[in-house]
């Protein structure tokens, strides 16, 4: 079974440090590696109608979706060492990149069981508390039901 790894980010100020951290992680352990952002559910802008464009969707999965190759190219800057896979006959490698729409917890997991990673890398908390106080912490929620172990990230710890 090959060794995968799920790294979610949100667009808070921790995601540039989750990204390097679930990068390096990966690549030290010779585990693929691949990102996830999950948007808000399209129904919570269904009453607002007109008031909202409708490519407001399209543009915030373009948008994240840009955002986080940023955030790798960064983290293969840092960790040149990263940068290549050795057993890819020195080509660039890629990550692939999962832009998700509806309850993040959910999406996390169904992707992690439906493409079968091995392990989930999630910060410790994320963007919006008024939504954890709502609905509960997607962190929580992931490393409660998930499939498959739960890394949860702190930033400033580096247990390697």
């Amino acid at each position: 079974m090959p060794k995968k790894i799920l790294v979610c980010v949100d667009m808070g100020r921790m995601a540039d440090h989750l990204v390097e951290y679930g990068h390096s992680l990966a690549h030290r352990l010779e585990a693929e590696v691949a990102f996830i952002n999950v948007l808000p559910s399209p129904h919570l802008w269904k009453g607002y109608g007109t008031w909202i464009n409708p490519d407001v969707t399209r543009e915030a999965e373009e948008s994240a979706r840009k955002k986080i190759q940023y955030l790798i190219r960064i983290a293969e800057e840092k960790h040149p060492e990263f940068s290549y896979q050795e057993h890819a006959h020195d080509r660039p490698h890629e990550h692939e990149i999962f832009i998700g729409q509806g309850d993040s917890a959910e999406v996390i997991i169904d992707t992690a069981r439906r493409l079968d990673f091995n392990l989930i890398i999630i910060g410790f908390k994320g963007v919006s508390g008024i939504q954890q106080m709502m609905v509960g912490s997607t962190t929580t929620n992931v490393s409660r039901y998930a499939h498959c172990s739960v890394l949860i990230y702190r930033p400033g710890f580096d247990p390697f």
